[in-house]
C-alpha cells in the first residue's frame, strides 16, 4: 500500500532561529501539517475523524536532519502512507527545496488507532479501509 500527497508551505519567521533556519521541533510540526492534509486529500479531515470517535495519538517519531529548511523558501513535504495494519498506521516524510528539488530532511510518524471515548486500541474505521482499497 503506498499513498502519496505533497504539501506546500513557506516556514515563517516565527519557525526559525537567530540564524534563519527553522528550529528542529518545527518539522515535528510540519510533518503533522503534511499528515492531516494527507488524510483531507483521501476525503478524510482529522476532524471527522474525531467527530466519528477515532483519534490517532502518535507512538513514535523521527526526523533526519540532511540540510538547513531556511526562512520563507517554500518547500515541498512529500507525505507517503506505508502500512496500515490492524491499529497501526505509519507514514513517512520527505521535505524538499521546492525550487531546486533537493532533499532537506526525512522522517516517519507511528500512530495508533484508538477510540475517541476511552483511549483503546481499534481498528481503523470503514470510511478509511475503504478509501485504502481505491487508491
Amino acid at each position: 500500500m503506498s499513498f502519496v500527497h505533497k504539501t506546500y508551505l513557506r516556514p515563517r519567521y516565527a519557525d526559525t532561529d537567530q540564524m534563519g533556519i527553522v528550529h528542529h521541533a518545527k518539522y515535528f510540526e510540519y510533518f503533522e501539517i503534511a499528515r492531516t492534509e494527507l488524510l483531507r486529500n483521501m476525503g478524510l479531515p482529522y476532524s471527522e475523524l474525531e467527530n466519528d470517535g477515532y483519534l490517532l495519538p502518535l507512538t513514535d517519531c523521527y526526523a533526519k536532519f540532511i540540510k538547513p529548511v531556511k526562512y520563507d523558501k517554500l518547500i515541498r513535504i512529500e507525505t507517503i502512507l506505508e502500512n496500515c495494519s490492524g491499529v497501526r498506521l505509519q507514514l513517512s516524510y520527505k521535505i524538499f527545496d521546492d525550487e531546486t528539488g533537493e532533499l532537506l530532511s526525512e522522517g516517519f510518524t507511528k500512530h495508533s488507532w484508538v477510540k475517541k471515548v476511552n483511549l483503546k486500541p481499534t481498528r481503523p474505521p470503514n470510511k478509511f479501509l475503504e478509501i485504502l482499497k481505491l487508491k
